[in-house]
């Protein structure tokens, strides 16, 4: 109850500042406590927008006391930053807002034989994505229910490495390593 209030009320915090609030999370790593904050804008995160809701969402949890009602007694970290091209999703309505675009989902169970699923988004529902999938001679669709998805984000396309280049063969290079052995 106490990590919803908390999100609820950093992504609103984040709103007065002109920011979107991607997701606000209280994760627990090898023992640290982490509050997550990821925020975009239309023209894109800088570090300084990073800075300014970074000190706005620290007032708010060491001001109010929001940090010890959240269960975030004594040390924690705070992170801010942007989702970056391959955007997370995670809530029915970022899947909407990205229909038409290309998606990897990873579930928690096998579905359909795999637990990494990458398609378009086709159709959402309130209660699953319809991502099509495969190429053009294997194309389908698989119907992923929300509650399955363990992690999910946008696919980026564009600058996948390329096959190395391999040099030009010399004229007459068999000859000299035959040469070379025969030595």
């Amino acid at each position: 109850m106490w990590r919803e209030e908390l999100s609820r009320n950093i992504g609103a915090i984040v709103a007065e500042l002109g920011y979107e609030c991607v997701n606000a999370a209280l994760v627990t790593e090898e023992g640290h406590s982490t509050v997550r904050v990821l925020i975009d804008s239309l023209g894109g995160i800088t570090v300084s927008d990073c800075e300014e809701v970074s000190k706005a969402v620290n007032r708010y949890l060491d001001g109010e006391g929001a940090a010890e009602s959240a269960g975030l007694s004594g040390r924690y970290y705070l992170e801010v930053s942007s989702p970056g091209v391959e955007r997370p999703l995670f809530t029915p309505a970022d899947y909407e807002r990205f229909k038409g675009r290309e998606a990897r989902v990873k579930t928690f169970e096998f579905l359909d034989g795999r637990k990494t699923h990458v398609g378009f988004i086709a159709e959402v529902s309130e209660t699953s994505v319809l991502l099509e999938t495969g190429k053009e001679k294997e194309k389908g669709t698989c119907s992923i229910p929300f509650g399955a998805i363990a992690r999910a984000a946008l696919v980026f396309r564009g600058l996948e490495p390329r096959e190395p280049k391999k040099p030009p063969r010399k004229a007459g290079s068999k000859a000299r390593k035959a040469e070379k052995e025969e030595r």
